[in-house]
């Protein structure tokens, strides 16, 4: 694995600290292609080439939620034919991150892809590599992303490998309780007792309006944590037109926000109901166990069969885990990243420090 992370490390330093800028035109069977950043209009055929390539449908309504209404941005680099039909495309989806005392952008590699008739194989220097080296190039410094990461499944991790400088950290674990569902679909009680304490509960597809004083407790005990604030999640969630998730929200009997947890039941097509965001008052030591209560409650009532949880297991609130009956579960992804400023931040510090979930990525 060290060894693994030393070679793409060096690839990583190679495309943005290159001889000099990377090729941005280049001859192709359908023509000359000339690579940038996106320009208004180039959507209709973004979404066109991704029908294309991944026989699946995504609307406009999807494509401006994802890139247009973004709240940090678009980072987005396409490579053109003359007619302006897009025939390469490298995308990340960026994400406000606290690193240390500072605020800079992690960057979710998403929607690689390229025209097949363009390809001249995955280790030339054909359209698809330079697409992303014109995108690295340009995102590649400290003021514009300073991480570069994912979670690929199997067969996105070995083409990403190949193309996209992936070093890989670790694979991806989850916290897993098998559950008995309950078949008469009983409601959420309004309050549940744990450890003594009671909290009351809502449960909904909004967030509460003091959720930003959560984030800043959490925020506060990581080193490395994207952003969880107001404007983040009702973006992130509430506005998401992919999903629909359900938050849980427990407040202790002085009416103080003790926990806020963001939901889904059929992940992955399967009966497992996955806790994606997970945002508990570790101040409260009864907070974390009353919020995974109510979460295996609205599993039960769902009738899954499992509740899983994505956690840095090295994180804080990992550990109520582990004391309520949880295992853990190899899920079939793997987590990758690269850092643009190892001289700062390393890719093991990511590692250590990283406070992610299932809701830092495209796979919830």
């Amino acid at each position: 694995m060290g060894l693994y992370r030393g070679s793409n490390r060096a690839s990583v330093d190679y495309i943005v600290r290159p001889p000099e800028p990377p090729k941005c035109e280049l001859e192709t069977p359908l023509g000359t292609v000339k690579i940038g950043p996106y320009r208004e209009g180039d959507e209709t055929h973004i979404l066109q080439l991704f029908r294309d390539l991944f026989c699946a449908r995504r609307n406009m309504e999807q494509w401006n939620w994802q890139y247009r209404d973004h709240p940090v941005g678009m980072h987005v680099f396409v490579g053109r034919l003359a007619s302006g039909q897009v025939v390469s495309h490298f995308a990340g989806i960026p994400a406000r991150t606290r690193v240390f005392d500072g605020t800079y952008v992690f960057s979710q590699v998403v929607d690689s892809m390229v025209d097949p008739r363009c390809r001249s194989g995955l280790k030339k220097h054909g359209l698809f590599k330079l697409t992303l080296l014109a995108h690295s190039y340009h995102y590649g410094r400290p003021d514009r992303e300073l991480v570069q990461m994912g979670l690929p499944n199997p067969l996105a991790y070995r083409l990403g490998a190949q193309t996209c400088y992936y070093v890989p950290l670790t694979k991806c674990y989850a916290h897993e309780k098998r559950i008995e569902p309950d078949r008469g679909g009983c409601d959420i009680e309004p309050e549940i007792k744990a450890l003594g304490e009671t909290f009351q509960v809502s449960v909904g597809d909004q967030f509460p309006d003091d959720v930003g004083e959560l984030w800043e407790k959490l925020k506060r005990r990581h080193e490395i944590i994207s952003f969880r604030d107001p404007a983040t999640l009702a973006w992130r969630y509430a506005r998401n037109p992919n999903w629909n998730y359900t938050v849980v929200a427990i407040r202790s009997e002085d009416g103080v926000l003790r926990g806020v947890a963001v939901t889904r039941s059929h992940w992955l097509v399967q009966r497992d109901f996955i806790i994606g965001d997970w945002l508990p008052d570790l101040e409260m030591e009864a907070a974390s166990p009353a919020l995974i209560k109510v979460c295996e409650r609205l599993a039960a009532r769902d009738g899954m069969k499992r509740v899983l949880c994505i956690l840095n297991h090295n994180a804080p609130e990992s550990r109520v885990f582990e004391d309520t009956g949880y295992d853990l579960w190899k899920t079939p992804f793997r987590l990758v990243a690269h850092s643009y400023d190892p001289s700062f931040l390393t890719e093991d510090d990511i590692l250590r420090h990283w406070y992610y979930t299932a809701g830092d990525f495209d796979v919830f």
